[in-house]
């Protein structure tokens, strides 16, 4: 590698993971900004594109695009980078001196979520042309770097050496490109068949779609970028953020129908945030195949249910006040 790439690297290294927050937030808001500005772009693109050119996205959607971007880069890099402290520091993870460069990443990830949960809101639906570049820049980076991962594909606390600590396959560290294949696989898989068996599972008994198929390749498009255990817990956190946003959404907007995609970016966003306080409690679990097949089943079953009790919800009834042709006081009728 030639000297003004290692010096560069090296730069780039210390000046994200050291020193006060406000040079981070100084550097990394700006460029939230701008992404959010091709962000914003992007989605309204697809959303003219989306609806055969009938709707454009308001100027209040393109603020928010920008601005959301612009807060979520921030508050990531300040979460992040805290030496040990940060909210994704774990001693079996990922080297730190990948830290920069896997922020990056994950601002790459916050992009693709950033657009595709625009476009949902608008359209009820998430086009490939979000998930399928998201799922090959997920792929293509973890293979080509290696350590891009929050957790390495097999890591077993159950067998737990007096001082080499938790059992970690050999391979891992020797050859760091291939385990960013096999990690950035392995979370597409799980993460887009997590989603279709709950997809398939929730028609099967509720006799409706709960999920489209724009929320399985979006999940495809996380597990690419995460990893198999921390896409699990997007698919756990997720239907929280449902039932959380959707009632907010009922009570402040009196909007019933709300698509389930802007909760699954939420989910993410939320364990990047927190991997450290979820993993530590939890990583016997991904040791154990039993266990782990277990936890799968309950997970898809809970999914199915709640994914039910959301559609239930929606459907309810609501009275709106409608005014008559003539300006007279307005009628009740359910809708």
């Amino acid at each position: 590698m030639p000297e003004w790439v290692i010096s560069i690297n090296d730069v780039l290294f210390r000046f994200v993971t050291q020193g006060a927050a406000w040079p981070h937030v100084a550097a990394f808001l700006p460029l939230g900004l701008a992404t959010g500005l091709l962000a914003a772009w992007w989605a309204a693109k697809l959303v003219a594109r989306e609806s055969e050119g009938t709707r454009r996205l308001s100027r209040r959607a393109r603020g928010a695009v920008v601005l959301s971007t612009g807060a979520l880069f921030t508050v990531l890099v300040v979460a992040v980078m805290r030496g040990q402290e940060g909210c994704q520091w774990v001693t079996e993870g990922g080297s730190i001196n990948w830290g920069h460069w896997r922020l990056l990443y994950h601002y790459a990830l916050i992009t693709f979520l950033v657009v595709a949960t625009t476009v949902d809101f608008d359209q009820y639906l998430i086009p490939d042309q979000i998930t399928m570049p998201g799922v090959l820049v997920g792929f293509a980076v973890a293979t080509a770097l290696g350590n891009m991962q929050l957790m390495q594909i097999w890591i077993d606390w159950n067998h737990v050496d007096p001082i080499e600590g938790p059992y970690i396959p050999e391979w891992i560290t020797l050859h760091p490109h291939w385990h960013g294949l096999a990690y950035s696989l392995a979370g597409l898989v799980t993460g887009a068949g997590i989603t279709w068996l709950s997809r398939l599972i929730s028609q099967w008994v509720l006799g409706m779609e709960a999920l489209g198929f724009g929320d399985v390749t979006l999940m495809a498009m996380i597990g690419s970028f995460l990893g198999w255990q921390p896409v699990i817990f997007v698919f756990l956190l997720a239907p929280l953020c449902g039932i959380v946003g959707g009632i907010s959404f009922r009570l402040l907007y009196g909007r019933i129908a709300v698509p389930y995609g802007p909760f699954l970016s939420a989910a993410t966003v939320l364990v990047l945030l927190t991997w450290r306080w979820l993993w530590t409690p939890t990583r016997e679990v991904f040791g154990h195949w039993p266990t782990l097949l277990g936890l799968g089943a309950g997970l898809i079953v809970g999914m199915a249910v709640l994914l039910g009790l959301l559609r239930l919800y929606r459907s309810i009834p609501v009275e709106r006040r409608t005014a008559d042709s003539g300006g007279q006081n307005g009628e009740s009728r359910n809708v």
